[in-house]
């Protein structure tokens, strides 16, 4: 039993949230454009391989963030660093393997499950699961080496599952999910981008690029701050817009992003100054999608 407490700490729990809150909202869109009622079993595998999704990329990237010694030089908060489950427990090593592959063959076998349900979605959604799985499989090892890849790979794989949840249960996509994607796409990048801040000596040991190690942290900051002002740029279109209006309830996670700009403007380089604003940042991250699925769906 131990073991398996052990294992939700590499998965890092309290993160697949945000999963969650990515579906929900694909729900939402999927709800508006299909015609009959949703069936709740789709809707509830479809959350499941999302779930896999994640803790594939997670279980994977600890796997690999332990065998080269990262996990070792990182200095660990709340919100970066990763779970420092394998360096307490580095018996764990090969099962935390097998958690990550057997995770993301799960759900390649969920999206097989869907195409071959619905072929002819074959078009729209293949694409989508064959870039995920490579997200996947090549973030840590690869992609983390390319500083701008590094910062909108997180966004894109959360957009993928918004929009994949979208085409399974609401069939082909319409302009205005590409539209509202970009604020899960976007407030994601954030998330991971700032947690990166804490960790430059760390991830320079261990041969990563990140985009605050590259522009450095003044400059990443102005990255960090024009994805916020994008997505509820985004919001606020919708605000306007009569059929998608309700998603506009995101903007009630706007004091929050404001409190944490303004703590990142007054102490952007100390990882303690950084605490209150990395949780600022995960809270918004997740509440904002959800909000903007909840005014869909009610308003």
């Amino acid at each position: 039993m131990s073991q398996i407490w052990a294992l939700l700490g590499v998965v890092r729990g309290r993160f697949l949230l945000l999963t969650l809150s990515c579906v929900a909202l694909g729900v939402a869109l999927a709800s508006r454009s299909q015609v009959g009622v949703m069936e709740v079993g789709d809707a509830l595998l479809v959350l499941f391989g999302a779930l896999a999704a994640h803790v594939a990329v997670n279980a994977l990237n600890e796997w690999s963030d332990y065998r080269s010694g990262l996990d070792l030089r990182t200095r660990r908060t709340a919100f970066s660093g990763g779970s420092g489950t394998l360096v307490a427990r580095p018996q764990l090593l090969g099962r935390t393997l097998m958690l990550g592959l057997g995770s993301l063959l799960a759900c390649a076998l969920i999206g097989l499950f869907f195409l071959l349900r619905k072929p002819q979605l074959l078009l729209s959604l293949a694409p989508l699961g064959l870039t995920g799985l490579a997200l996947v499989l090549l973030y840590t090892p690869w992609l983390t080496r390319h500083p701008w890849l590094c910062l909108f790979v997180p966004g894109l794989g959360f957009a993928l599952m918004v929009l994949g949840t979208r085409i399974v249960l609401g069939g082909p996509l319409q302009g205005r999910d590409l539209l509202l994607v970009l604020v899960p796409l976007l407030l994601s990048n954030n998330l991971l981008l700032l947690s990166q801040f804490p960790d430059i000596d760390a991830d320079r040991a261990a041969g990563r690029r990140t985009l605050p190690m590259h522009l450095g942290c003044e400059k990443a900051l102005w990255v960090v701050l024009a994805q916020w002002l994008l997505a509820y740029g985004v919001l606020l279109w919708g605000l306007f817009n009569g059929e998608l209006g309700g998603a506009a309830l995101g903007l009630l996670t706007l004091p929050l992003a404001l409190r944490a700009t303004w703590l990142l403007r007054r102490e952007p380089l100390r990882a303690r100054g950084l605490l209150p604003a990395l949780g600022l940042n995960a809270a918004v991250s997740v509440a904002t999608p959800l909000l903007m699925a909840l005014g869909l769906m009610v308003l």
